[in-house]
């Protein structure tokens, strides 16, 4: 058997594996998730993938409705989810918690994509979730999902189209979040300019963008 025939075989056999695929998305605050890939979590569920999400903190103290709108939102993208307790703006304190939280949900369930803030994420909480990612998830690809507002510069090199219906459930899901729209970026119109832009980027309608931090190939085709 030559090399292009044994590659073949590999993925054919990949193509017809009926097992199902799974993603996490690590998301600091409660709406950070569904900011930067809402639209991807929506496609992904409807191809058949199971999407898990955890949420670090929802900032109860401040806002006791963020609990419900999360679930809320989880409910409209049809994910999975659950949250934790981190005391927002000090993720640096609780690196070790954060990381051995991580490293505990890395043993007890296998993904095959990892979604994340980005590298260059200036927000201390979100760079704490990253750098942690990167040492708890050593066995899958891991993309890092932009919130402009938080990044002064960003290197996007992965893409992924998305049709109207994905658009229309991310908006529908940040709309839970009643308690966010004060924000001067929490607006309809400003989620679809970057969905925009980023098809542009790929000559698409739209599309969500990436950093692509570490890609293990076998696990995606």
């Amino acid at each position: 058997r030559n090399v292009s025939e044994t590659l073949r075989d590999a993925v054919r056999s990949k193509i017809n594996n009926k097992k199902q695929k799974r993603a996490l998305v690590l998301s600091p605050h409660t709406d950070d998730a569904e900011m930067g890939c809402g639209g991807t979590i929506a496609k992904l569920i409807e191809e058949g993938w199971k999407v898990h999400v955890i949420y670090f903190s929802a900032v109860k103290t401040r806002y006791p409705e963020l609990v419900e709108e999360a679930a809320n939102s989880a409910r409209i993208l049809g994910m999975s989810y659950e949250i934790l307790e981190f005391n927002t703006r000090y993720f640096p304190r609780d690196r070790q918690d954060i990381l051995q939280t991580l490293y505990d949900h890395s043993r007890k369930k296998r993904y095959n994509l990892v979604f994340t803030p980005t590298t260059t994420d200036i927000h201390q909480d979100h760079d704490v979730v990253t750098s942690e990612a990167k040492r708890a998830f050593r066995n899958c690809t891991l993309l890092g999902y932009e919130l402009p507002w938080n990044n002064l510069t960003i290197s996007l090199n992965c893409f992924i189209p998305l049709e109207e219906r994905h658009i229309k459930k991310k908006i529908a899901a940040l709309e839970c979040y009643n308690t966010q729209k004060h924000n001067p970026y929490f607006n309809e119109t400003f989620f679809r300019s970057v969905v925009k832009m980023r098809g542009v980027q790929l000559s698409t309608t739209f599309a969500e963008g990436f950093e692509t931090i570490k890609v293990r190939l076998d696990q995606l085709i």
